[in-house]
């Protein structure tokens, strides 16, 4: 396997608490130096993403509002794959259910999903109700991480062979499937961890995946450690 593209998890994989460890940021740069992609495939709202990463350069692309956003920093250039339901917005405001919204994902606290589904089938929608952790998102049929994954790899000349994805939450899973190597964060779900293909530690005391000593130096390295043992034992991972 000739590693070249990293996909990355935001919330709970390489940030804690909104805030992106300026070290990871670092790593990353380090890695994108060497040659690989580093992409950002996340759950969050591009908006919202801006808000609390600030800079969105220090990746080659984003993938938001798991899977249905694009958004290219470099360039500015952003594309939808699937536009929200107005009559889906509208019926949750005369409802009164709390949620959150853009250019498609409904976001919504995950006591809210009953209400969600409720409307869903009322209204005959091709829509589909997504857990991750305490939120439950509302999305099109068809529309994933791994969707918005495989969108940014066609349009960039890269392959899923050569591409690791980590995450940590039940939103991950197809992502982590369309990479050749998909990794599990040891602190995340425990059904994400027993589906990948590997897992990656963080540092004593830490919650999210950091660059330490004792595991992989920093982010960059890994992909190297990775890139070997594939070369070495495909098996092992």
């Amino acid at each position: 396997m000739k590693l070249s593209v990293l996909a990355l998890d935001y919330d709970a994989t390489i940030a804690r608490n909104d805030v992106l460890d300026p070290a990871v940021r670092a790593a990353i740069a380090t890695a994108r130096t060497a040659g690989i992609v580093v992409l950002l495939v996340t759950g969050r709202i591009l908006d919202d993403l801006r808000r609390v990463a600030a800079d969105l350069h220090v990746v080659d692309a984003v993938v938001a509002e798991n899977g249905a956003v694009i958004h290219f920093p470099d360039s500015g250039y952003t594309w939808v794959h699937a536009p929200r339901v107005p009559v889906f917005i509208a019926e949750l405001r005369r409802r009164g259910i709390p949620f959150r919204a853009d250019q498609c994902l409904v976001d919504a606290e995950a006591t809210e999903a009953p209400r969600l589904l409720e409307v869903i089938r009322a209204l005959e929608l091709p829509l589909v109700l997504l857990f991750n952790g305490g939120r439950v998102m509302t999305l099109p049929q068809g529309v994933s991480k791994a969707t918005g994954l495989g969108s940014v790899l066609d349009t960039l000349r890269l392959s899923p062979r050569n591409a690791v994805a980590i995450g940590d939450a039940e939103n991950d899973h197809e992502m982590l499937r369309l990479a050749e190597v998909g990794v599990a964060v040891e602190w995340g779900s425990a059904v994400l961890r027993s589906a990948a293909d590997s897992f990656a530690p963080a540092a004593p005391g830490a919650r999210t995946w950091t660059p330490h000593a004792g595991t992989s130096s920093s982010i960059s390295r890994r992909p190297r450690r990775l890139r070997s043992r594939l070369r070495r034992r495909p098996e092992a991972i």
